[in-house]
């Protein structure tokens, strides 16, 4: 890994004042997922299988090194995966998922969702007990290279709230293997719902077209919801200050995914948010997000409430 991602990831470590350098102190893989697979709708003859496929999913996932980097237990990337299958067909799964992922708020208990993401087109082969095995730049097993994007999309999603840009190498593989996939069902860009699919997803992540809006999660989160502690009006202040930086380069981009995935994850917590804001705040905000989310604005009223 570049030296630039090595002084992003120790600026993460002093963000959080928990990582002191002493003989001895324990590293680990850098994941901390939790996994959950459901089938609601399929009549199983064997349900265990289910158990069997979401365990070995979560240890696939966070007993693997997704980089070359040492990275502290503290420091680990924190998200949920869950997987609704919706049809069965001997090995063949598919159906859907849902990524969120979260990280701590600075000095405080409170953990913010950073991002959801609903993929709606997931397929992949599965027999039970089969070893998973991931290689990076090939695709081995078409299950391990679906979770090994989440891992990178989660990885990157995390780095960019606390360094600006920091996730660029983890969506650069992201994008990679979306490459790799080509022409396999789920992985095109008319596959799924719309553009709300993983073509797009690693596209825009990716694309300089798009940077204001990965800025943004830096700047939302590192300098105003790591700064509620010490001053919530400052807080809320660059929280104002970055969403009307988007208002001022969204219009070519209004329909962006990364901009409805931000407000989609986002409404609830600035409804929260922006209930302390004075009077005059209130109409501001109110107006803003209106014009930035129109598809919440009845919910943005509570603001005013």
């Amino acid at each position: 890994m570049s030296g630039e991602f090595l002084n992003k990831t120790k600026k993460i470590i002093g963000l959080f004042g928990l990582f002191v350098l002493t003989i001895g102190h324990a590293f680990a893989q850098e994941v901390n997922a939790t996994v959950q697979v459901v089938a609601p709708r399929v009549q199983l003859s064997n349900k265990e299988i289910l158990n069997t496929l979401q365990n070995s999913i979560q240890q696939f996932i966070n007993n693997r090194k997704w980089t070359e980097e040492k990275i502290a237990i503290e420091e680990k990337v924190n998200f949920s995966l869950f997987i609704n299958i919706n049809a069965i067909n001997n090995d063949q799964f598919e159906g859907t998922a849902q990524l969120q992922v979260t990280r701590p708020v600075y000095n405080s208990s409170y953990k913010t969702t950073v991002m959801q993401f609903n993929d709606e087109d997931i397929s992949f082969a599965y027999r039970e007990f089969e070893n998973l095995d991931y290689q990076e730049n090939m695709n081995m097993n078409d299950l391990t290279t679906l979770l090994a994007y989440y891992v990178y999309i989660a990885m990157g999603v995390e780095f960019d709230s606390f360094g600006e840009l920091g996730g660029s190498p983890f969506f650069s593989k992201a994008q990679a293997i979306v490459n790799i996939m080509t022409n396999k069902p789920g992985w095109n860009q008319g596959d799924g719902r719309g553009f709300r699919n993983r073509f797009y997803l690693a596209d825009n992540f990716n694309s300089p077209r798009f940077k204001d809006f990965r800025k943004l999660n830096y700047q939302y989160h590192r300098e105003g919801m790591d700064q509620f502690s010490e001053d919530p009006l400052v807080a809320r202040e660059q929280i104002t200050s970055s969403l009307k930086l988007i208002a001022e380069t969204s219009q070519s981009n209004r329909n962006s995914l990364l901009q409805k995935l931000f407000f989609t994850t986002k409404w609830p917590e600035l409804v929260e948010i922006y209930k302390g804001a004075t009077t005059a705040e209130k109409t501001i905000i109110v107006r803003l997000l209106n014009e930035l989310d129109p598809t919440n604005a009845q919910r943005y009223e509570k603001i005013k409430s």
